[in-house]
Formats: C-alpha cells, sequence, structure tokens
C-alpha cells in the first residue's frame, strides 16, 4: 500500500474559513420550487404551504445561506410580480426554462422559507430585461424600515419589520449567449456600476457580487477578459466577483450542451487542479485593476453556482436510475459515491482557498443534496460531504503540506489523488482533516503530521462502498452514508473515499 504525508502546522495558516463558504442556491425548474419546497397539497405542507419533511433535511444540511431565484431564471424575472396575494399575482411565461411561472413564492414567501430553515437569505436582481431602479426599489421593499412607498407596501403585505437582505448578486451569468439579455462585457460593467450606486444609495450596508465568468473552459472564449473588462467599470462599487462551474466525469452526460465534457473517471484528480487555477486566474485579473485603480479595496471570490453533473448513463446492480429530468417536470439528479467524493473534492478546494473564497453556494441543492421521490424527501450521497465540511470547518485554515502519490492523467500530466485540507478550532481545541482519495482503485495509508504540543485523533469517520456506483433512494435511503471507523495506528484511504478525521488538541 502506497502513502500520503500530510504535514499541518498552528503557526502557519491561510485565512479564517468564511461560513458562507457552506451555502447553497435554488431555482424555479422543474419542481424545484413548486412540488419539492411548496405545496400546499403534500401531506407534510405547513401554514403556508412548505413541504415540512424537505424543511427538515434542508435544517439538518446547515447552508449559511441560500442564493435566490437564479440564475437563468432571473434575468426576465421581475419582483414585483411575486407580492401581494397570491390571486392577483400574474402568471408569466419563463423564457429562461420555457415554462409558466405562477409567481406564488415571492419574496416575501422566499425569505420566510429560509428563516424556517435556518439560513440566510441571498437575492439576485434581473439585470438582463430589468434595470438598476427596479433593483433599487427591491432594496428599497426589502430592507427600508418604512415611510417610502416600497416599504409601506411590504406592511400592506404583511410583513411590518425590513427582511433586512444584506447578500445580493447582480444578475446571474451576463457573459453567456442563452441568458436573457445578454450583455458584452462593458456594457454590463457599467450597468453593475449603475444599479449597484442605485442599491446603496437606500442601503449603504450591503454586499454586492458583480457577475464575473460563468466557466473557465475553451467553449467559453470571453474569459478571463470578461472579469478584468467588468471589475475596470464597477470596481469600487461592488464586493465580490461572482464564479460558475460545473463538473462532469461522463462525456454522454453533458453531450450536445454549452460546456462540453473534459473530463473521465480516471481524470478526477485534475478537477481540483482545473478549479483552483479558475479562482487563481480570476484573482490575479482582480488584482491587477486593483493596482490599476491604485485601490486598497480586494475583491475577493463570490462561487456562487457549483455543481457535479452526475452521470445518467451509468447503472449499478441494485439501485434504481432516471434521466435528469423525470416525468411530469420532476428536477432530479442520482448522485453516486463517486459524485459524494467530487463534492468534497471541490469543498476541500474552497476551504484551501478561503482568502480569497468567501462565500460559495452548491447547486441545486433541491435535487442534487435533498432527493426527491414520489413526494418523498431524502439525503442523498452529496448530503453528507457538504453537511460534515458545514459542520466540522470552524476556525482557521491551516496550510497544507501534502505528499500524495499521483496518476498519470490524459491530457493533465502527473496529478496528486490524495486531496486533503485542516482547520484549526481553537476554541474547541480541535484540528479538523477533510480528505479524499479520487483514485478509482487504490488505497493509500495517510501519515497525519499535526505540529501541536499534543495532537490525538478521536473520530474517523469516512464514506466508501465497493459499488462506486451506488445511491440512495427513497426506498433505501441510508446506502450510502457515513460510518464511524474504530480507532488503529494507521489511517487508510479506500479508493473513492470521503473521509474526515478529528484530533483533539491542547
Amino acid at each position: 500500500m502506497r502513502k500520503a504525508r500530510l504535514k499541518l502546522d498552528k503557526d502557519y495558516t491561510i485565512a479564517k474559513v468564511d461560513k458562507r463558504i457552506f451555502s447553497t442556491f435554488i431555482e424555479p425548474i422543474g419542481d424545484i420550487v413548486y412540488g419539492s419546497i411548496y405545496d400546499p397539497k403534500h401531506p407534510t405542507a405547513d401554514e403556508q404551504g412548505f413541504r415540512k419533511d424537505v424543511m427538515e433535511i434542508m435544517k439538518d444540511l446547515k447552508s449559511t445561506a441560500i442564493r435566490y431565484p437564479g440564475g437563468n431564471f432571473v434575468s426576465n424575472y421581475h419582483w414585483m410580480d411575486g407580492i401581494g396575494p397570491k390571486e392577483k399575482r400574474p402568471a408569466r411565461f419563463d423564457k429562461a426554462w420555457k415554462r409558466i411561472e405562477t409567481n406564488e413564492m415571492g419574496i416575501d414567501e422566499y425569505t420566510d422559507w429560509v428563516k424556517k430553515v435556518g439560513s440566510e437569505p441571498m437575492l439576485a436582481v434581473n439585470l438582463g430585461t430589468g434595470t438598476p431602479e427596479e433593483a433599487a426599489y427591491e432594496i428599497e421593499y426589502t430592507n427600508v424600515e418604512g415611510g417610502t412607498y416600497f416599504s409601506e407596501l411590504r406592511k400592506q403585505n404583511g410583513y411590518e419589520k425590513p427582511h433586512n437582505i444584506k447578500m445580493w448578486c447582480l444578475g446571474n451569468e451576463m457573459d453567456g449567449t442563452w441568458q436573457m439579455g445578454e450583455k458584452t462585457a462593458y456594457e454590463y460593467g457599467r450597468v453593475a456600476y449603475e444599479a449597484a450606486k442605485q442599491m446603496r444609495a437606500v442601503d449603504p450596508n450591503i454586499e454586492l457580487v458583480a457577475c464575473g465568468s460563468c466557466a473557465n473552459d475553451k467553449s467559453h472564449p470571453t474569459f478571463p477578459e470578461w472579469d478584468r473588462v467588468v471589475l475596470e467599470q464597477c470596481y469600487d462599487k461592488v464586493d465580490y466577483l461572482s464564479l460558475h462551474r460545473y463538473y462532469s466525469y461522463d462525456p454522454e452526460r453533458v453531450k450536445g450542451t454549452v460546456f462540453p465534457a473534459q473530463f473521465t473517471p480516471e481524470d478526477l484528480p485534475c478537477i481540483s487542479q482545473d478549479l483552483a487555477s479558475f479562482i487563481d486566474t480570476v484573482c490575479a485579473a482582480a488584482d491587477y485593476v486593483k493596482g490599476l485603480k491604485y485601490s486598497d479595496k480586494t475583491i475577493n471570490i463570490c462561487f456562487d453556482e457549483w455543481g457535479v453533473l452526475s452521470s445518467h448513463t451509468a447503472k449499478a446492480e441494485g439501485c434504481e436510475w432516471t434521466e435528469h429530468y423525470e416525468p411530469e417536470g420532476r428536477f432530479m439528479f442520482r448522485m453516486n459515491l463517486i459524485d459524494a467524493v467530487l463534492f468534497g473534492s471541490i469543498l476541500i478546494t474552497f476551504i484551501n482557498k478561503c482568502d480569497r473564497v468567501k462565500i460559495a453556494c452548491q447547486s441545486i441543492v433541491i435535487g442534487s443534496m435533498v432527493g426527491i421521490e414520489k413526494d418523498c424527501a431524502f439525503r442523498q450521497t452529496t448530503f453528507y460531504p457538504f453537511q460534515q465540511a458545514a459542520s466540522y470547518a470552524n476556525g482557521v485554515a491551516l496550510r497544507p503540506a501534502l505528499d500524495s502519490p499521483t496518476k498519470k492523467t490524459d491530457g493533465y500530466g502527473e496529478q496528486p489523488f490524495i486531496q486533503a485540507a485542516g482547520v484549526y478550532d481553537e476554541e474547541e481545541g480541535m484540528v479538523t482533516v477533510f480528505a479524499v482519495n479520487l483514485d478509482v482503485r487504490e488505497s493509500v495509508e495517510l501519515d497525519c503530521q499535526l505540529q501541536f504540543d499534543n495532537a490525538e485523533l478521536i473520530e474517523h469517520i469516512q464514506m466508501y462502498d465497493k459499488q462506486a456506483l451506488a445511491v440512495n433512494t427513497a426506498k433505501n435511503p441510508d446506502r450510502i452514508v457515513p460510518k464511524k471507523l474504530e480507532i488503529t495506528d494507521k489511517i487508510v484511504l479506500p479508493p473513492l473515499s470521503w473521509n474526515v478525521l478529528r484530533f483533539k488538541v491542547k
């Protein structure tokens, strides 16, 4: 068995982990909102029509913030359609997803639901077909105490106190040809500047996210020039630049989409490097503009959409499989063990880049981490790495010195297939190591060397199964779950496994 060595020192740190790295994203696609979140006819529906079974799983997930309503949807969505009496709200044709939007769930209902699941709201404004003035009115509705037209309208709608929403996205994927109101980098940068100016005039304490590149692969030729040009227009008015990225290891899964597959299962170790390179390149563009403007402000990253496009063509013995889009509008991924390990790898990258990545929203939480089958909600395999990282990554990220075995990959050369991040919680006296083995065949013994006065491994939690394509279902929701291992003198990471190591330290 080959070995890997991880050294962590309490004096060599990266930054404090911003807990908003563990945020999520929902959008009205298929039955994500209508049917999975909001369904007044469901047996578990509460007085507002929200499904309690879904809410309980979301509470357990520990998502810090939840981004809404888009996504592509927001670029043809006008927020005033979704307020007031539901019977008077207009039904609109959603040009992004080519469906009818009833507007039964608007800003007020979304804010209520977010509070019920224990998260913070994060809204996106329409800068595709919308205007900066419309965005400023939205701030007035949600954040102004009273005395203005829109704040008083909120009170008439039953919300005496403001929602006090502090995180706002200035549009979505405005560099995409598929976006309603698509713009050039200069056009978008100017409208983002104006929207930010008007929104901050209403509430100067909000945090604003400008649209950065929504991909870094060769199918997206505007990267990273887009990021530079946008920030040259609005650098002083925004706080973050957004990035989006979806990964797939099945070429058949993404055939015909705007993002061609770059990876196979043998290339899994490359994905972390690709993600890190994406982040570093955009940060370099942002820092260039910082220097150009002689600014003392640093623009950080809000990775407000990321996800894994699970293979729906694979078959696993004893497991149910369906297409990504199920009948009757069902939006559902079947997330297997490989997907869960890849989730872990992405989370590890965010932790190791937490000096610049301050917010990250997994997409789309309903359907990719919370499964829905025949009106029954369950936890998908990918639920657990996210939940454990959100639960245990408290404190300061330690700079990892990792010596890992490598494997040769097509087009990417030799890559380490053990990846790890460490977080030191001084208050609790705990160091938590998150580690994945991305090799499809080989187990590795991990030697953790912690430079602390005293460090004792007290817990090893692991997700592993010999059937890497196995999934959780409503009938068998615990097929793939984390298990606590007996502590021995060796730490073994099986192939395609997610591991959480908890060390008690002085």
